[in-house]
């Protein structure tokens, strides 16, 4: 994450940078100036000194009094300790008649040097130049002096400037940082929801003009979300009205679809066990199961309608409508003829056959239907199904009898059509009862449900596995290891279809099971 640098800080470094530039400048100008002041002064002070000098040493000179010459340039040199060096020549002569030190006497770095003429005068009034006074001053003094004058400044400089930049900060602060802060602050209690949130006004600056602004805006979004708030609240309690009048009225259509179902007193009336797997996806299925009574036995049968949810209900009802209407007119004794009067039915009632007419106004629905019709007293099963197979399950493992590859009510194909001039497009498939046959009929809900590692279908292999190990115990049993078998499968995966799977055993009369048995052990 960034670091925030301080604006104070910041203002503080410009300030201190620029400060210090002109402070080093100022400086060094005044360094220069003192310098050259100091310069000037030690100059005059070696002209005043070298005059008075040479005035005094016109008569030792005169005299070649070279030592008396000596004691006062020694007693000069001990006076003042800026001079380097002082030599007395006499006129016309090279060699110095008395000097304090030894070296050159010309200028060069740190060195000043003052020459004045030995005068001396007579009494009439006449003057002769009877010498030369050379004095070598050192310039330290004045880089030492120059020094000592700018420490008090360079002093005086740098509180002026901690003073300047304190004040200057603290004033930064409370007009300026603090404001911001507080401005900073109330955006953030903005951010989290907080739009009650004002800044004090009452100044005519930037800042004034910046926190009249913010105000401003605060307002207007805290009326906008107040607005928004309460048209969200009526649209959410609209929705929440209209889906429990939605729900309520597909609840209630559940309830009218159950009773559409065969009771529990029904389904044991002519079984000795049975189990329905029934999921409805949406509430309510486009999936029904039958079991109803006929003149010589009664019928068991599942269908499984186009679509789910609610337009799958519907077509449930009208199929189960037309179902039981054929089986009223034609009865059970023929399932395949069962099958197609129903899928002639179903195609007049949803006017299938005016796609063929070239009509617009239609659409393409149907079911699969698997029909079994059970005569206890004769110990048969016929089976016809429309893309709906039989699994009979005995010791010898799982049998399955296929339906034939068409459903019912949809549009006829060029195919189709041709073939309804035939008795029936449907097969009957006969079985012989015996005790301890499980017979099982399903949608294709089960057998497509997605899940597993790599989200494939459960598939109908799983499923005769399944019916291998345990089809031949307790149907209670068997309903429980498929409903744990398929949760476990399916996961946290939707559910892809309505699922209905239906399974059962059928009461044999006394006599039959008896000539079953005993045709089994001749068998044998």
């Amino acid at each position: 994450m960034k670091r925030r640098s301080s604006l104070l800080a910041r203002v503080a470094g410009a300030i201190l940078l620029t400060t210090a530039s002109i402070g080093s400048a100022a400086m060094l100008l005044s360094d220069h100036i003192v310098e050259g002041q100091r310069h000037q002064d030690l100059l005059r002070r070696a002209e005043l000194v070298a005059a008075t000098q040479a005035d005094a040493l016109s008569g030792p000179v005169w005299e070649l009094d070279n030592r008396g010459a000596q004691r006062m340039i020694e007693a000069l040199t001990g006076r003042d300790p800026a001079i380097r060096s002082i030599a007395v020549f006499e006129s016309d002569r090279e060699e110095p008649l008395a000097r304090t030190a030894a070296g050159t006497l010309e200028d060069g770095a740190g060195i000043i040097t003052v020459e004045r003429p030995i005068v001396l005068h007579g009494r009439e009034g006449r003057v002769q130049t009877v010498g030369n006074l050379r004095i070598a001053y050192s310039t330290a003094e004045v880089r030492q002096a120059t020094l000592d004058a700018l420490i008090p400044v360079a002093g005086l400089l740098l509180l002026s400037l901690l003073g300047a930049m304190a004040a200057l900060g603290l004033t930064l602060d409370r007009m300026v940082l603090r404001p911001l802060r507080r401005l900073t602050q109330l955006a953030s209690a903005m951010a989290r929801g907080d739009y009650g949130a004002r800044m004090n006004t009452g100044r005519d600056d930037e800042i004034g003009v910046l926190a009249d602004g913010f105000n401003r805006m605060a307002a207007t979004v805290q009326d906008h979300t107040s607005t928004l708030e309460s048209r969200v609240r009526e649209r959410t309690e609209a929705l929440a009205a209209t889906n429990r009048a939605i729900m309520d009225s597909i609840n209630y259509a559940q309830l009218i679809q159950s009773a559409i179902l065969p009771s529990a007193d029904t389904l044991s009336a002519g079984l000795t066990e049975h189990f329905v797997l029934w999921r409805p996806r949406d509430v309510v299925s486009g999936d029904f199961y039958v079991c109803r009574e006929v003149a010589d036995g009664f019928v068991i049968a599942v269908a499984d309608c186009t679509g789910h949810g609610v337009p799958g209900a519907f077509m449930t009802m009208t199929a189960s409508a037309i179902l039981n209407n054929v089986l009223d007119l034609l009865g059970a004794g023929d399932p395949a003829a069962v099958l197609a009067a129903v899928d002639r039915k179903v195609r007049a009632a949803l006017h299938q056959e005016e796609e063929a007419r070239g009509g617009t106004d239609c659409f393409d629905n149907g079911l699969d239907l698997g029909l079994c019709h059970i005569r206890p007293a004769e110990g048969k099963l016929v089976f016809a199904g429309a893309r709906i197979p039989l699994l009979v399950v005995t010791d010898g493992g799982v049998t399955e009898l296929r339906g034939d590859r068409r459903s019912l009510g949809y549009r006829p194909t060029a195919i189709e059509a041709v073939a309804d001039g035939a008795e029936s497009p449907f097969t009957n498939h006969s079985i012989t009862l015996r005790p301890g046959q499980t017979f099982l009929m399903g949608s294709d809900g089960l057998v497509d449900q997605n899940g597993g590692e790599h989200g494939r279908s459960f598939g109908r292999i799983r499923l005769r596995a399944l019916l291998n190990q345990g089809g031949d115990g307790p149907l209670d049993r068997v309903k429980s290891d498929l409903e744990s078998s398929l949760d476990q499968f399916q996961g946290s995966r939707e559910q892809r279809d309505d699922i209905t799977f239906f399974g059962f055993r059928v009461r044999l009369m006394d006599a039959v099971a008896a000539s079953s048995a005993g045709s089994g052990r001749r068998a044998a």
